[in-house]
């Protein structure tokens, strides 16, 4: 799995690795070949506008732990 990572999120990075997924940065990241895309929720939109333009999945990790990114990421693929 090939999963793009916001910037600043360095300990969910190690983790994604740790599982044996490869870990690109997001801004450096084509992401029609990105299986998932993790991100801070720094940049959630204030009016609660989630809409994205890509089909894989988003997750922000915003106050999970790295471990529940994992998790969240392997739940992910199983759907």
């Amino acid at each position: 799995m090939r999963v793009a990572i916001e910037e600043g999120l360095e300990d969910v990075r190690q983790a994604i690795e740790d599982a044996g997924w490869e870990a690109i940065d997001l801004e450096d990241a084509a992401l029609d070949e990105v299986d998932a895309v993790i991100c801070t929720g720094m940049d959630d939109d204030l009016l609660g506008d989630e809409t994205t333009t890509t089909e894989v999945p988003v997750i922000s990790a915003d106050g999970l732990s790295a471990d529940e990114v994992v998790r969240r990421l392997s739940e992910s693929q199983l759907a």
